[in-house]
């Protein structure tokens, strides 16, 4: 079990990671473009700003997702440090599930619904599908899920290690 949620996870970083990065150099491409158009040719690209935007919104939010599966979220620790050895593991197991419930519920079905409301609608410039737009709240959200539920049987799978081995047992024990 634990080999086949490693590939899942280096499969997820492979092609989020590789998404997020031909994103930007497309991004840094229409900047370019943007800046070129704007002081060499004094004439200011229409499309530009527009695409950039979407874009941002789509690389912050697969940002995030991929943040999750790392485990780079920001995280206060001060009170599970406070709490003894055998109640950390509870604390571990807040972060990944309060990211859980806010992935399924705010960026899955919130998301879905922005989406279903912006489905009719396109953007000023480039008469693009407003829900193509608003599509990377539910996708962001379904990557959160996933990659908070690999989160969590990772803690697991190292708390069952920790309980097999004695030494480490025996250290948590004086706490």
């Amino acid at each position: 079990m634990g080999a086949a949620t490693g590939a899942l996870r280096r499969a997820l970083d492979l092609l989020i990671g590789a998404f997020c990065c031909g994103l930007l150099a497309g991004m840094v491409a229409i900047l370019a473009w943007q800046v070129f158009s704007r002081y060499v040719l004094g004439d200011p690209s229409t499309f530009s700003e527009e695409l950039l935007r979407y874009g941002v919104i789509w690389l912050s939010l697969l940002g995030a997702a991929l943040a999750t599966g790392r485990g780079a979220h920001m995280a206060i620790d001060l009170l599970p440090a406070l709490v003894p050895a055998r109640a950390r593991v509870w604390f571990a197991a807040l972060g990944p599930l309060s990211l859980m419930i806010f992935g399924a519920m705010v960026l899955g079905w919130g998301g879905w619904h922005g989406v279903q409301i912006a489905s009719g609608q396109t953007s000023a410039v480039l008469r693009l599908p407003m829900g193509a737009v608003y599509a990377a709240l539910p996708v962001s959200g379904a990557l959160i899920v996933l990659y908070s539920a690999l989160n969590l049987l990772d803690l697991a799978r190292r708390r069952a290690a920790r309980e097999t081995d004695p030494i480490e047992h025996a250290l948590s024990v004086g706490d």
